[in-house]
């Protein structure tokens, strides 16, 4: 049994804030019914590719049922308005307004069933002054101080981060919103709205915002907020680079550092006395960390070194050398779907290991439409007739597999 057994979410969501959240869910044991319009989520087109379905749209939507219509028909959006009923989860990412024209904002619908949690993803929120400015992560991460502050950590050299942040943390958060409104509804009897922006979400998760809002002195023997772009990025004679936790400056650390090295005379050395002339001569104490590293001989006796003085390190890896570690397999990290073909496609697991249930990633990916006779067959008990004169009318739309 998964957690989340018999709840149903209607997910109207496109490419990564939303279907990560739903995905979550799906994981969790929702039956997650993605709703896509004609023209299909952006992330269908992107590559790499396979039977006909790209590897990004798979990882995000894996195990979700689909179902496709045209919107634009008003008998479209009454089928919508009668899966309402069977549903106790819908979310949207649309910009501010589209679910409203469409006839299926949170007042009409949740008018129709007061069970209903309705969570609504947008850039800025549905309310002020910024309400229908266009959003997407890389837009959110500079807005709300994300790239100033990895450009300042790199000498001024401002670029967008390849992790759509924005996206990925408001997944998170709208998950969670939403199991706690469920979880509320248990109580109440009561469903209710969920408005949550990326911006203010991308605020919430910043560790470093209390350092950027705060405007009185701080003591020049302190390192603020941690400053982990700081941190020492060191390569052992194997040619194996890692990252090392902990500001070489920081009272404690630096000692933890000396001892590593066995260098007990950089205690009394005038340039690293204290905290502050620790950070105003950095470059000088982070060269002698690294060319001691460049003398160690291998990565793993560098991580003892530092283990035993309370330090620790992660080596520089990429998502295919993770795979390939004893760790990955032991933990069962990455899970093989069907490719809908005859082979797989390897994938991220589902992070969360429960003592009394599965959450294990499951399901295959579907094509846009393809659950449009098992859906409204189940749940509003159309008949193949009815489902097939509803395609031929263009108010359900499929589009399967093109073999590409």
């Amino acid at each position: 049994m998964r957690p989340l057994d018999g709840v149903r979410v209607l997910d109207f969501t496109r490419v990564l804030s939303g279907p990560h959240a739903t995905r979550m869910l799906c994981d969790l044991g929702a039956d997650v019914i993605k709703v896509e319009q004609p023209t299909g989520d952006l992330t269908r087109f992107s590559s790499p590719r396979v039977n006909s379905n790209s590897t990004y749209f798979i990882q995000q939507n894996v195990g979700k049922r689909n179902i496709s219509l045209d919107l634009t028909k008003p008998e479209a959006v009454d089928l919508i308005t009668r899966l309402i009923d069977k549903c106790d989860v819908l979310i949207e990412n649309f910009r501010p307004g589209v679910m409203q024209r469409l006839g299926l904002d949170q007042q009409t619908l949740r008018a129709k069933n007061a069970r209903l949690v309705y969570a609504s993803i947008t850039g800025y929120g549905n309310t002020g002054p910024w309400v229908d400015r266009r959003a997407f992560a890389p837009v959110i991460n500079a807005e709300m101080g994300m790239t100033k502050r990895q450009g300042d950590a790199r000498n001024g050299k401002y670029a967008n981060d390849p992790f759509s942040h924005a996206d990925v943390y408001t997944a998170i958060e709208c998950a969670s919103a939403i199991l706690a409104a469920l979880f509320q509804r248990e109580r109440t009897g009561e469903g209710q709205y969920i408005d949550l922006s990326m911006a203010q979400t991308l605020l919430y998760v910043n560790e470093h915002a209390h350092d950027d809002l705060w405007d009185q002195p701080v003591s020049p023997d302190a390192i603020r907020s941690f400053r982990p772009e700081d941190y020492a990025v060191l390569t052992t004679r194997d040619g194996i680079t890692s990252v090392v936790s902990g500001h070489p400056a920081e009272r404690g650390t630096f000692d933890f550092f000396v001892a590593a090295m066995q260098q007990p005379q950089l205690l009394d050395d005038p340039r690293f006395k204290t905290v502050s002339l620790r950070i105003a001569n950095l470059d000088e104490l982070m060269q002698l960390i690294k060319d001691w590293a460049a003398t160690v001989s291998t990565v793993d006796e560098l991580e003892q070194r530092l283990a035993e003085n309370k330090l620790a390190m992660g080596q520089l890896r990429s998502v295919a050398e993770v795979a390939k570690t004893e760790w990955a397999k032991q933990r069962n990290a990455f899970v093989e779907v069907d490719d809908r073909g005859n082979s797989t496609v390897k994938l991220p697991n589902s992070p969360w290991r429960f003592s009394g249930s599965d959450t294990s990633t499951r399901g295959t990916i579907k094509y846009r439409g393809e659950d449009n006779a098992e859906v409204f067959g189940e749940l509003l008990e159309l008949s193949a007739d009815q489902i097939k004169d509803l395609h031929h009318r263009e108010i359900l739309v499929q589009r399967l597999s093109n073999n590409k």
